[in-house]
């Protein structure tokens, strides 16, 4: 595959999935932690622009890479993963405390990096973001258990772990079952609720939307948008958007960058999402604009095209 004009239908499921990972991130980082209003004007004034994927494209790409090997996914290799990808090509977008695991000169290093306790306490968006293609894994259970090992290497509450786990499921929901998007929270409700019950009542609400309502999924951050602190936040805000936008992937990253807050991992999951089946022109004439370089959109199509080759029961049909 060629750089030029892009068409969806000459990609694999795992093409599609990291380039819609990286059209997020790269679109959205330029809006991140903006004011709603000052967001509505530049897309008003000015559109999508590009900038360079950051922290949520290369973990998500960390981890295909990882599956694509069929090496163990076990916490040591996924330790490795994410040294050698920030190691080769280091990216912005990473907080100071995982920034300072990456510094790392080795895995068991990596994971001692953060102290149990402060593991426990971690509820941040940065474990779910990087969850995308876990959905791979062609069994339920398996995709549950991954999910929890992965978001486990840097983050222990139980909001991180089940918006971890809902996301990696939402991708499997399509993947194998291409589920619509109104039911989808309802094939993985009683999974997530196993991990955090206290979670469920929000997400409902989220899930019961028709339009995104900012007072509802936001609560307390509405005049702000989606706090990173906070992967409860973020796991509702992809389900508003998913439920309202998802077969819309053009809208969808427009209404993502819309809620404000951290926009690029938001519209990273969102579009990520939405690829796997999802057609529209529009975004697909974005990927066209995505970077170049050794770790640019010609390896997420390599590595994408490896990971649906390793799971081929339906990742590797276009």
């Amino acid at each position: 595959m060629t750089s030029g004009s892009v068409r969806s239908f000459d990609y694999t499921i795992g093409a599609r999935m990291l380039l819609g990972i990286a059209t997020g991130d790269s679109y959205g980082a330029p809006f991140e932690n903006r004011p709603y209003t000052e967001i509505q004007e530049l897309l008003h004034t000015r559109g999508f622009i590009s900038g360079r994927y950051t922290d949520d494209t290369q973990q998500a790409l960390a981890l295909a890479e990882l599956m694509a090997s069929g090496e163990s996914f076990t916490r040591e290799r996924i330790a490795q993963s994410f040294l050698t990808a920030y190691h080769r090509d280091p990216r912005s977008g990473y907080s100071k405390v995982t920034k300072k695991m990456l510094s790392s000169p080795d895995p068991d290093s990596f994971l001692s990096g953060i102290s149990q306790e402060d593991r426990l306490e971690r509820k941040t968006d940065g474990a779910a973001m990087r969850a995308l293609p876990i959905g791979f894994f062609p069994d339920r259970n398996e995709v549950i258990r991954n999910s929890i090992l992965s978001a486990a290497v840097t983050h222990g509450h139980p909001d991180a772990i089940a918006a971890t786990v809902a996301v990696a499921l939402i991708a499997h929901e399509k993947i194998y079952h291409n589920t619509s998007w109104d039911i989808v929270w309802n094939r993985i409700r009683d999974a997530v609720g196993e991990i955090n019950p206290e979670i469920i009542s929000y997400c409902d609400r989220c899930a019961r939307l028709t339009v995104p309502d900012r007072t509802i999924i936001l609560e307390e951050h509405a005049g702000y948008g989606v706090p990173f602190t906070e992967s409860r936040i973020f796991l509702g805000s992809i389900l508003a958007l998913l439920l309202c936008f998802g077969d819309e992937p053009y809208r969808l990253l427009t209404e993502s960058v819309l809620l404000g807050g951290d926009t690029d991992t938001v519209a990273a999951v969102a579009l990520g999402a939405s690829l796997i089946i999802g057609e529209d022109n529009r975004v697909w004439n974005l990927i066209s604009g995505l970077e170049e370089g050794p770790y640019g959109k010609e390896f997420l199509i390599k590595t994408g095209d490896r990971l649906s080759a390793h799971f081929p029961a339906r990742g590797g049909l276009k």
